[in-house]
């Protein structure tokens, strides 16, 4: 049966404890009435299998027509249920593509590859900036937090009896600038696809992003055309520019704490990739070299950029590869690189499989 006191609570982060509780980082919030909210925010998963997978949404205002609906609540804890309600449900709400989704675990060596290093910098941010935030889930029976924030339908065993439609999780960030972003968690085990109740149907999330299962299907037109010649991927078909850091705090290259300016590559495919013989650019053709540089599988990484300064007045940023082929370019405002220390996302293109 569906989860009960399923619905959103609006209000402001004040702390992210990304490692408070084993399984789960918790986010304190308040809605105007209490200061001392909790929300328990899945790091891994208890199946065998213990990886989540992960979206993030830039400008989720633009892609979901609920987020007029969110704006107008008032802060607190509003029941939601159906799909005339604002409840989400990621394969119904035609907000995100399940293909573009990012297997992680929680515990990965190295950099830039488990589910922290994904969720600290823009958790962390949000509480810097003091964005609204808006939780979906369940709500504690005690009334003073929420969790289930993750999808909630696809399960089978133990978790089946939580299945249902219009009542997955989520966390939408709308800040101070205008923007808004969207993270968005499911399990590795959970199934892609569900019948009209919520209950799994066919392969997994890890079946479907580890090329065990062909993509996940998507709106059939009504008079299809004839199929494409099939193209061979190449390795550079997976990575792009997830974010940067155009203004860390104080001198751009000689920051006074944290980082200088840094570009966040992202490889969302299977493989992982060289990057040597590679350059990043600025608008003004000011480059960077990559060297000695590996891509992760379904991992990003921070690459440092001292060579091709990134301008505090806006500005372009161009990812080549070694033959000189445009990887991608991604353009950012004045706006967006005013608030020294804050990370600029970019919107993801979608994956071809």
């Amino acid at each position: 049966m569906p989860i009960p006191r399923y619905g959103v609570w609006k209000g402001i982060p004040n702390k992210w404890e990304p490692t408070s509780k084993p399984g789960h980082g918790h986010i304190t919030f308040s809605d105007g009435a209490s200061s001392h909210l909790d929300a328990a925010v899945n790091i891994q998963s208890q199946s065998a299998d213990s990886r989540l997978v992960y979206w993030f949404l830039r400008d989720f205002d633009k892609t979901h027509p609920i987020a007029q609906g969110l704006q107008s609540l008032n802060q607190g804890f509003f029941a939601q249920n159906g799909p005339s309600s604002l409840g989400l449900d990621f394969l119904r709400g035609n907000f995100l593509d399940v293909n573009d989704g990012i297997l992680l675990s929680h515990d990965a060596p190295g950099e830039s590859h488990d589910i922290l290093d994904y969720l600290n910098p823009i958790l962390n941010q949000a509480v810097t900036k003091k964005a609204t935030i808006y939780l979906f889930g369940q709500k504690y029976s005690g009334n003073d937090g929420i969790h289930d924030i993750h999808m909630n339908q696809g399960n089978s065993g133990q978790w089946k009896r939580d299945n249902g439609t219009y009542q997955d999780g989520g966390i939408v960030l709308a800040f101070p600038d205008g923007h808004w972003e969207g993270i968005f968690l499911a399990f590795a085990v959970q199934t892609y696809q569900t019948d009209s109740t919520g209950q799994p149907v066919g392969k997994t999330f890890a079946d479907l992003l580890s090329g065990k299962a062909g993509p996940a299907p998507g709106p059939t037109p009504e008079q299809p055309g004839p199929e494409p010649e099939p193209q061979p991927p190449t390795p550079a078909a997976g990575i792009s520019i997830q974010a940067a850091l155009v203004n860390p705090f104080g001198p751009d290259q000689t920051p006074t704490r944290g980082e200088g300016e840094t570009v966040y590559l992202l490889n969302r495919a299977t493989e992982a990739v060289s990057l040597e013989g590679w350059s990043i650019s600025n608008g003004a053709g000011q480059t960077q070299a990559l060297h000695g540089i590996r891509l992760g599988a379904q991992s990003k990484k921070a690459v440092a950029v001292p060579n091709a300064p990134l301008s505090n007045r806006g500005g372009s940023i161009v990812l080549k590869d070694s033959s000189g082929k445009v990887v991608d370019k991604v353009t950012y405002t004045k706006e967006q690189a005013t608030i020294e220390g804050t990370l600029v996302y970019f919107q993801q293109k979608q994956l071809k499989n």
